[in-house]
């Protein structure tokens, strides 16, 4: 038996495949989902989303959401951000993490800090994702 994945974000749905093995950051702890889990709903922090089909390993970079665990092992991951690793340049996320820092260092209103320190996290995240699928050394977590 597999499970039914599904990722999509606020643009558009990213993903609908069948998958051995589920593993997400949850809001209390990485979580683990095969076939038949008990149902699940929960928050997801800023993290890696891994799942494996066959032999074949999967990750997706994701910036918070949730992730629900229903009856009949479908899996529905509602993400606020969320990109494939394969798919993330690497040169323009390191350019991303170079114009969020500069940001944060300028004097500006609350909300333009917010979002700064966002894109940063946003930033950092995707650089770890793309490393450890290009098989580089991840950075230290920044959350």
């Amino acid at each position: 038996m597999q499970l039914k994945l599904d990722i999509i974000t606020q643009e558009k749905h990213l993903l609908s495949d069948t998958v051995d093995q589920i593993t997400a950051p949850a809001a209390t702890g990485e979580v683990t989902i095969l076939p038949n889990h008990i149902p699940l709903f929960t928050r997801l922090n800023d993290g890696i989303i891994r799942y494996r089909k066959g032999t074949t390993a999967i990750e997706y970079a994701v910036l918070g959401g949730f992730m629900d665990v229903a009856p009949g092992s479908h899996v529905t991951i509602l993400a606020d951000s969320a990109i494939r690793s394969a798919d993330i340049n690497l040169a323009k996320a390191e350019a991303a993490k170079a114009k969020a820092e500069a940001a944060l260092q300028n004097k500006q209103s609350e909300v333009e800090f917010k979002l700064a320190e966002a894109a940063l996290r946003k930033a950092l995240l995707e650089l770890k994702a793309a490393r450890r699928h290009h098989g580089s050394n991840p950075l230290p977590s920044a959350a």
